[in-house]
């Protein structure tokens, strides 16, 4: 059974998080009083992450479901464009802002993003253009609004998409699966008009294979009198496709009512309220394990270097016989330290290879499967007259070419997240070889810790690619990564060209209706060739756009930790040599820095001990997304 977007994961209570927030300050504070400011500044950075940190919920399904509205109706405002006819035309990322405001996100890297009237907001993103160019209408690839909304002030960021029209059959298929697969969580929109239809259960079946953290939401419910026997048929054909996913009915009218009039009754009628329950208690619960997994990782890894540096120091003035070893162990560490961050390091190098061939391979296998889907069309055509059976050749390939070119996405994050495996593997291999320090103690003491101890438990770009999901991508660490730095233009890019060409073709081959079977065919032949083409283009400027983010977070993220790792014994060094110094000139001098020390230890010690206490009950508390 595909795994529920019920998940085990907590989110953290408030006493945790309150305590987790002082221990980051208390931790910084040990940092600065160390000498080291990077740390402390790491960890300041760390602790505004912990609740504000960016949660993507993408909204998606089927065209005039009324995942506009529902947007909408979450935040109180009209922000996305509701409109009986017209169709959401490029996607719409609602956020968190101290002020109300819009900005247009043009498509192009030569068009800056130009800031427009919120009440302005929701026409662009049915018209998916900007006027004011002198070439014309401009085309956007996204519009962004902040509002001050409590709902979005933790960093959950909604994202109304464009309708499908046809699920695995639509032309934008493929883009919105690798939108999906980058997503932290998904709310899939369909309305109470009718069941679903066997192309949105398909959808949500492939959505929550590339996203699990997922559920249903059920519009219109005031339109409709039977919604309920809707819901619970929509419940039963998605537990006949394997899937555990919640259906929550909503009525975005009547939540549009309740606000205006401020009708409590009329507002849980609308089912809104249980829709907020669960995306703070479900879907954001794992951000918030995940903020909580990183901010304690930070903690020990920043305060284990603090206390390498006090142990070395403590061992200098304390044991004669040790110093003049402890001395030439620091000297070496500092030196070997220096080529983790050396343009020579097998991690760097393995990075930049790894990609490299992890590009060719995207290019090859879709050069490849074109090829084959362009063979497999042509036989169609060839065998048949392409002006009787153009109407059922259309959606076939669409939906061909999106089972293709979503294969490819999921292989390439696969590798994306095996790379990013083996960089941390290399990572610590070097950063083990690093061991200056000698011992190694839980919690530490002084002379006890070892420098490749620091804090590289979950190191294995813990920080996220939500790797995409755990950038929400999968259970890698890669996932959360990318997520927490995604980008409109990286979340969505659909393949108008590609659609326009079918669009084209059709016209075209019903020209030759009159003409010899022959020309059709061979009309029909270069507009298939057109619009495979143009799915190729699409789905390597996304792949492209995706490995360099990866290249680029992975290689830093090391990098970071590389900085971190040749501070530690520049000052574990500078320790050592002014303690042994100090305990040369003056014996009695050394006894009580010494005890100074290892009282500084013992409170770096305390408060590791903390992080070890509410790092095991993050682990405990997380069971993935697993089902209920």
């Amino acid at each position: 059974m595909t795994p529920s977007p019920r998940t085990d994961t907590a989110a953290p209570a408030p006493s945790t998080t309150a305590e987790l927030l002082e221990l980051l300050d208390a931790a910084a504070a040990q940092c600065r009083e160390h000498g080291r400011a990077d740390l402390a500044d790491k960890l300041a950075r760390q602790r505004r992450q912990l609740t504000s940190r960016a949660w993507h919920v993408l909204v998606a399904g089927e065209f005039k479901k009324g995942k506009s509205a529902l947007v909408n109706g979450l935040v109180g405002v009209p922000v996305c464009g509701v409109d009986p006819v017209a169709f959401t035309a490029v996607p719409t990322f609602v956020r968190h802002g101290q002020a109300a405001a819009a900005t247009l996100m043009p498509d192009g890297e030569q068009y800056q993003p130009r800031p427009v009237d919120i009440r302005q907001a929701a026409g662009h993103g049915i018209s998916g253009v900007a006027g004011g160019d002198p070439t014309g209408a401009l085309r956007l690839r996204a519009v962004e609004v902040s509002l001050p909304r409590r709902l979005l002030a933790a960093g959950l960021v909604l994202v109304d998409t464009p309708g499908l029209g046809g699920g695995f059959a639509a032309a934008a298929a493929a883009a919105s699966m690798r939108a999906l697969s980058l997503a932290d969580a998904v709310i899939v929109v369909t309305d109470a008009s009718q069941e679903l239809t066997a192309a949105e259960v398909e959808f949500v079946r492939n959505a929550a294979k590339l996203c699990p953290n997922l559920l249903c939401a059920l519009t219109k419910t005031d339109l409709y009198p039977q919604w309920r026997q809707i819901r619970e048929l929509d419940r039963g054909h998605l537990r006949k496709a394997g899937l555990d996913v919640e259906v929550v009915a909503v009525s975005s009218t009547l939540r549009e009512l309740a606000l205006d009039t401020g009708d409590h009754a009329l507002n849980a009628e609308s089912g809104f309220p249980v829709l907020v329950e669960r995306l703070n208690g479900r879907l954001l619960a794992p951000r918030d394990a995940t903020s909580l997994r990183a901010a304690v990782t930070a903690v020990r890894r920043s305060l284990q270097q603090v206390a390498g540096t006090l142990a070395t120091e403590h061992t200098a003035l304390t044991k004669p016989a040790e110093r003049t070893e402890t001395l030439r162990r620091a000297e070496t560490t500092q030196q070997r330290t220096q080529h983790l961050a050396s343009p020579s390091s097998r991690w760097l190098n393995t990075i930049s290879d790894r990609f490299a061939d992890i590009g060719s391979m995207v290019d090859a296998d879709l050069a490849e499967r074109i090829r084959r889907l362009e063979t497999e069309a042509s036989g169609k055509v060839r065998a048949g007259d392409p002006t009787q059976q153009w109407a059922q050749l259309v959606p076939w390939l669409y939906r061909r070419t999106n089972e293709e070119l979503t294969d490819t996405h999921t292989k390439l994050l696969d590798k994306i997240n095996e790379l990013a495996a083996e960089v941390a593997a290399l990572f610590e291999a070097t950063a083990g070889a690093v061991d200056a320090l000698g011992g190694s103690a839980e919690p530490p003491r002084a002379g006890e810790l070892k420098l490749n101890q620091l804090g590289r438990r979950g190191g294995k770009l813990e920080v996220g690619m939500h790797a995409a999901r755990g950038w929400s991508l999968s259970s890698s660490v890669v996932t959360t990564l990318l997520v927490t730095t995604l980008h409109p233009g990286l979340l969505i890019a659909l393949p108008v060209t590609a659609a326009l060409g079918t669009v084209f073709a059709i016209k075209a081959v019903r020209g030759y209706r009159t003409t010899r079977l022959d020309h059709a065919r061979n009309e029909a032949l270069r507009t298939i060739a057109g619009y495979l083409n143009q799915a190729r283009i699409d789905a390597h400027r996304a792949s492209a756009d995706l490995i360099r983010h990866s290249r680029s977070r992975i290689r830093d993220y090391y990098l970071d930790q590389a900085a971190e790792l040749v501070s530690a014994a520049r000052h574990t060094q500078q320790a050592a040599v002014t303690a042994a110094t100090t305990a040369t000139a003056d014996e009695q001098a050394a006894a009580t820095r010494g005890a100074a020390t290892q009282a500084k230890l013992d409170r770096v010690s305390t408060l590791l001990a903390t992080a070890d206490r509410l790092g095991a009950g993050a682990d405990g508390g997380s069971g993935g997304n697993t089902a209920s």
